[in-house]
């Protein structure tokens, strides 16, 4: 079988790529060797695993591949993720932050066990149950400024959720990689007036946008945003 010609990304630190640019496949490589997170693919190059990043299963890979100039992740950033879920796209920043770290906040009980179980390994990552709605519960847990906030958090308050731990958390001139789920806060609006509505409600907060992606072809009903603080 041939192998696909892994290289590393022209743009972003850690990530790497296979096939032309029509049909882009995204990779990490593996900080935890041997352990898989999601059941993803692994292809073996010079005594390295590379994970296959699915942009089905993770926004930040869709982010990329629909043509983001930037995500700010580098070697030794620190992060703070909300809305972990059980593993699927912080294991891939694990694996970009080589050498920094990540404060994964997830309000479900049972999300965070199996995070736990899966990342146990990764030390770059310090799980933490809390509410991102009420950033101040885990405010004794989080002990420096973050460079990035990484935010895919189902609920209707998504816009003030990310300002609300910004104002705690993120140094200034940080980062906000934000993902707003229309359908999470009101069905029956369009999509395109809930984005303008959260958008407005972020620059209101002195966040500047960036960039504004949708990502509807790998994710219905989200829009990529990236801010600066």
């Amino acid at each position: 079988m041939i192998q696909p010609n892994i290289r590393p990304h022209p743009k972003f630190v850690n990530v790497f790529i296979s096939g032309s640019s029509e049909k882009l496949k995204l990779y990490t490589k593996n900080l935890d060797k041997g352990k898989l997170i999601y059941g993803e693919k692994i292809i073996l190059k010079m005594d390295e695993e590379f994970r296959l990043w699915d942009p089905y299963r993770s926004k930040l890979a869709a982010l990329i591949l629909k043509g983001s100039q930037k995500i700010y992740l580098e070697r030794k950033t620190t992060c703070l993720y909300l809305g972990t879920s059980t593993g699927t796209t912080i294991s891939h920043i694990s694996d970009i932050v080589s050498n920094g770290l990540i404060f994964g906040v997830e309000i479900s009980e049972r999300s965070l066990r199996q995070l736990i179980q899966n990342t146990s390994s990764r030390k770059n990552i310090i799980p933490i149950l809390g509410n991102a709605l009420n950033p101040q519960e885990y405010s004794m847990l989080i002990y420096k400024p973050v460079d990035l906030i990484y935010q895919d958090v189902s609920h209707p308050d998504q816009a003030n959720i990310a300002i609300r731990n910004a104002n705690l958390y993120l140094k200034e001139g940080g980062m906000i990689i934000l993902f707003i789920k229309s359908q999470s806060i009101k069905s029956t609006v369009k999509s395109e007036e809930i984005f303008k509505n959260e958008l407005n409600t972020l620059k209101s907060a002195n966040l500047k946008v960036l960039e504004k992606i949708n990502i509807d072809s790998y994710a219905g009903g989200h829009l990529g945003v990236i801010l600066e603080k």
